[in-house]
């Protein structure tokens, strides 16, 4: 929350237009805090109530709007959302080059998030789609609605309508109740959809008009290469980070890592020029498979399905800093310990799945069959993964190095770190143990940290099957 009225009315003037009117009051009807009235009129008022109030932000709003617009990409994206109409009405504005394709993701920091997103392509045609991870998706049912669509000077303007709920679980539900959006955009260098030229990512702030809208210090954020920053770090037990203020959690600390690392950037020393050159490689993959026999009672299948189950140690960051020990500290004491609490539930990843078995939890629990953490060398000690309500050690991990024997993989200065597998005794392996949904686990990870290292992880990355 924003501590007085000098905070309020200056937030207040970034968040919209410097406000019309100030004043500082002490009411229970109102919110408590730093409150606006975004009217219809395009004029803004500050109120800042002193006193302690139950009174909801929103109160009696039945239009919320919201507009963002980058330089960058030069797209502008202005939404209103009108709950008078039944199932509501959201009405999407975008503008953006006109010669040239352009688009807008929901709910999204970056491509990798997978989100529901408009094209407009330089011709005029707007499709909606499924976006990939740095992949253009797959084209969606269409949804919305054509009002206008104009050209003049160069600039395109698209208004849009359709109704609040997606037409599927791939399409965008709008909520007015949700009062950010994150955003991302980008325009191409031609008209067909292709790699963008430019991209960038922005909040969309929504506001009730002629309501209250409550305006709070949402902390400082920025972006890298024009890349939105954007952490999560959990507070314990979930995560240690923001317990030990690692340095990766915000824009203001963050000295290097994946944020630096978006696709298309190239990093490089500052006096070093960019090479135009373009290295081509190929690779060449062997697979062993077996047969897959089918369930013919009373044998079973001969495989069944490898689920996908993840989860980080460094929550919800997805890495963060080895912060160098203290000068004069012996190597062997250099030692940088995180952890996180968790339930065998919270492993499940569906993300961009669209297998049905992902979310089809019929069973009390799984059985892992592989687990591996994810450690960067040379400074990685350890990864463990407990139950934590038994005290059971699942997995523990340590890097194994080469010893020059001459023998693939154990090369001088090769590193690898074995995963650990479970099966049938009969294979030599360990029979896995059930772990119920409700299960507490536990993950450990320890680095070497005599010397700094950023992006450093430490997820699991594991495969089972539902018990």
């Amino acid at each position: 929350p924003l501590a007085n009225a000098t905070e309020c009315f200056e937030a207040v003037a970034k968040v919209g237009p410097t406000p019309r009117t100030t004043k500082i009051i002490s009411s229970t009807s109102f919110p408590a805090g730093c409150v606006m009235y975004d009217h219809a009129n395009g004029t803004v008022d500050a109120v800042f109530n002193a006193a302690g109030s139950t009174t909801h932000c929103g109160t009696g709003g039945s239009v919320f709007t919201g507009k963002v617009s980058s330089s960058v990409t030069a797209i502008t994206i202005d939404l209103t959302l009108d709950t008078t109409v039944p199932g509501g009405v959201a009405t999407i504005t975008l503008t953006g080059p006109s010669a040239f394709w352009f688009g807008a993701g929901f709910n999204a920091n970056a491509m990798a998030d997978l989100p529901y997103t408009i094209i407009v392509d330089g011709l005029g045609n707007v499709t909606e789609r499924k976006l990939g991870d740095h992949d253009p998706g797959s084209q969606l049912k269409t949804q919305v609605v054509v009002k206008s669509n104009t050209v003049s000077q160069g600039v395109r303007t698209v208004i849009l309508t359709r109704a609040f709920r997606g037409l599927t679980v791939d399409h965008y539900t709008f909520d007015p109740s949700v009062t950010s959006i994150p955003m991302i955009n980008a325009a191409g260098s031609g008209p067909a959809l292709a790699f963008h030229k430019t991209r960038t990512t922005a909040m969309l702030e929504i506001v009730a008009l002629d309501a209250a809208t409550c305006v709070c210090n949402g902390g400082t954020k920025g972006t890298i290469n024009g890349v939105a920053f954007s952490k999560d770090c959990a507070p314990p037990p979930t995560g240690d980070l923001l317990e030990q203020k690692n340095p990766s959690c915000w824009i203001q600390t963050y000295q290097g890592g994946l944020s630096c690392c978006s696709h298309g950037n190239i990093l490089l020393d500052k006096e070093q020029p960019v090479d135009p050159r373009k290295d081509s490689y190929s690779l060449k993959f062997r697979f062993w498979f077996q047969e897959y026999t089918p369930a013919v009672a009373p044998a079973p299948a001969s495989h069944q399905n490898l689920l996908r189950f993840w989860v980080q140690t460094e929550a919800f960051s997805g890495e963060y800093d080895v912060v160098q020990c203290a000068a004069g500290m012996p190597s062997a004491e250099c030692v940088q310990v995180i952890t996180s609490r968790f339930k065998v539930s919270d492993m499940m990843f569906c993300q961009g799945f669209d297998d049905k078995d992902c979310t089809n939890r019929t069973g009390p629990g799984i059985n892992l069959i592989y687990v591996s953490g994810h450690c960067h060398a040379p400074s990685c000690l350890s990864l463990e993964l407990y139950n934590a309500d038994t005290g059971e050690l699942i997995c523990r991990q340590e890097p194994v190095f080469g010893t020059g024997s001459g023998q693939p993989f154990d090369e001088e200065g090769y590193i690898a770190i074995p995963p650990c597998l479970f099966g049938p005794a009969t294979e030599g392996l360990v029979p896995p143990t059930l772990l119920r949904w409700d299960t507490n686990m536990m993950s450990i990870k320890r680095n070497n940290n005599t010397y700094a290292h950023y992006g450093e992880m430490a997820s699991w990355q594991m495969r089972g099957i539902y018990v």
